[in-house]
């Protein structure tokens, strides 16, 4: 199996610092971003920002091998009327979850 980097997942630390390389800063990568509207990307792979990653960790991995969505059931709807107490409660849950395919294809860095 081929795994290939295609998606990065970055806190903000990281991401500013990845945006302060050089060939981030070159004048032809704004040309780019002005023309088409995307940025240009480390390693060819899409840049993720999110505060769920902390310090200096970058997650990499191929978005098509590295994780696959479990779900039990479909979506249930609960409903209760308290008509003493004029209350109403609605409840709408789905249960899912996350398991790896491949574990190559996910891998924490530190930046």
């Amino acid at each position: 199996m081929h795994n290939e980097l295609d998606t990065m997942i970055v806190p903000t630390s990281v991401a500013t610092g990845l945006l302060k390389l050089p060939e981030f800063q070159n004048p032809m990568a704004g040309m780019n971003f002005q023309g088409s509207g995307k940025m240009i990307t480390p390693l060819g792979a899409n840049l993720i920002h999110t505060t769920a990653v902390s310090g200096s960790n970058v997650i990499g991995l191929d978005k098509n091998c590295a994780l696959e969505m479990v779900v039990a059931g479909d979506v249930v709807t609960d409903y209760d009327k308290l008509i003493d107490r004029q209350l109403e409660r609605a409840t709408i849950s789905s249960i899912a979850g996350f398991a790896k395919i491949f574990t190559g294809a996910s891998k924490k860095l530190s930046y």
